[in-house]
């Protein structure tokens, strides 16, 4: 992998085009999230969350639009989409889905996290060049439109090992512009850039 090379859209399109999900072998309760990529004429964005500290659960972290698969939803897709538009406002018809990651276990909440990765439609886009994001006061703090790149950068990136029933696993913290993305965020990232490294 080169890590100077700028990843691009096509790189992804195809990386996932033959990539098949893996099924978790964890147990828990079904969940759905939407990795949002932001085309930019400087390069691909992603947006994240910063959930509010009011919440039950992942209060103040930072995270991708999404969450439990609801017994009404057709499917992780759906769900992920349904709650990218209660959260951030993000309507159905911008977003054009181009693959699907592993399934994301967390450890301590008991969910299994099925990431769908979609592409937000530049021309839905303000004057400005933005989105026009409503984000739900009651569950985000804020929005973070962070570029794609600066997570291939090696000094943004901190890697742990830690143990859990015997068994050693990797905590991975990226921080890019002084926002903190880690846990299941930054392994749905992470496997993200490495399939999408390999097509460079």
């Amino acid at each position: 992998m080169d890590l100077r090379q700028t990843l691009t859209l096509p790189q992804i399109r195809r990386a996932l085009s033959i990539h098949r999900p893996a099924p978790s072998p964890e147990a828990g309760r079904a969940a759905a999230v939407l990795v949002p990529l932001l085309p930019r004429p400087e390069g691909l964005h992603v947006l994240f969350t910063e959930r509010s500290k009011e919440l039950r659960a992942h209060a103040g972290q930072v995270s991708f639009p999404g969450g439990s698969v609801d017994a009404g939803d057709k499917g992780v897709r759906a769900a992920a989409l349904r709650d990218a538009r209660e959260e951030v406002g993000l309507r159905e018809e911008h977003v054009e889905v181009i693959g699907a990651l592993d399934d994301c276990p967390t450890f301590v909440t008991g969910f299994v996290i099925s990431p769908v990765v979609g592409v937000v439609d530049p021309l839905s886009f303000t004057a400005a060049g933005r989105y026009p994001w409503t984000p739900n006061p009651a569950e985000i703090a804020a929005l973070h439109e962070l570029p794609l790149q600066e997570f291939r950068d090696p000094k943004n990136l901190r890697v742990e090992l830690h143990e859990r029933e015997g068994v050693q696993y990797r905590l991975l913290w990226y921080t890019v512009q002084g926002t903190v993305v880690w846990g299941a965020t930054a392994r749905i990232l992470h496997q993200l850039i490495e399939l999408a490294g390999e097509e460079t």
